[in-house]
């Protein structure tokens, strides 16, 4: 869904923010927060001068759906340490090129099997985890049930985000011995993408 270009009289009902406002609320450069809106993770609109309006309710969203205010801070001398795993070999490739230009304040380790990732995670801890999931819907809900039994037993990962094509897949309910946090986001993983996510990521966490 593109930018909704609107003038004054029609803007969209509900509280709106400037991109300052809204980078100082998130505590985020302008520069990422143009990020989040021209990928669309914030939703924006412009007035009849050209300037643009972020939607309050977009950014409180963002704020909860990414789960960072709950998340514990990185000291300056720490970088974030975050793991993707991508099934894809040349999408991997293309990540691991950009990522050396988005010039980040963090540690990235890809894996091309969520196996390997988590035999990883038995011993290293990790601030976040990517994956990209496809495949048969069955298939999806048998990973993300893994993860939450994972994650339950083991304090390894700060956070886990998944990017999938289904609508509405969802991790079971958390039980009081198991605070897995886990996201799942109907969305493609592409480099623009994650270059925003991780751009508010480590922003968010640093003290």
């Amino acid at each position: 869904m593109n930018e909704t270009l609107t003038y004054d009289s029609d803007k969209p009902s509900g509280e709106f923010l400037t991109s300052s406002q809204a980078a100082k609320r998130l505590g985020l450069s302008m520069a990422t927060i143009q990020k989040l809106v021209d990928n669309h993770v914030l939703q924006a609109w412009k007035t009849f001068g050209g300037h643009r309006r972020i939607s309050l309710a977009s950014l409180l969203n963002y704020q909860s759906a990414h789960n960072l205010l709950s998340l514990p801070p990185l000291t300056h001398d720490r970088m974030a340490k975050v793991m993707v795993v991508i099934e894809s070999p040349e999408l991997t490739a293309q990540m691991q090129k950009d990522m050396l230009q988005w010039q980040l304040p963090l540690q990235a380790a890809f894996q091309e099997s969520l196996t390997e990732a988590l035999l990883e995670l038995l011993s290293k801890k990790h601030d976040l985890l990517v994956i990209q999931m496809s495949g048969l819907r069955k298939q999806q809900e048998k990973i993300l049930e893994i993860l939450q039994k994972f994650m339950s037993s083991r304090n390894t990962v700060g956070h886990t985000l998944i990017l999938t094509p289904e609508i509405d897949l969802l991790p079971k309910a958390k039980s009081a011995a198991g605070p897995a946090s886990i996201q799942v986001l109907n969305t493609n993983l592409s480099p623009l993408w994650l270059s925003a996510y991780l751009s508010g990521f480590t922003a968010q966490r640093r003290v």
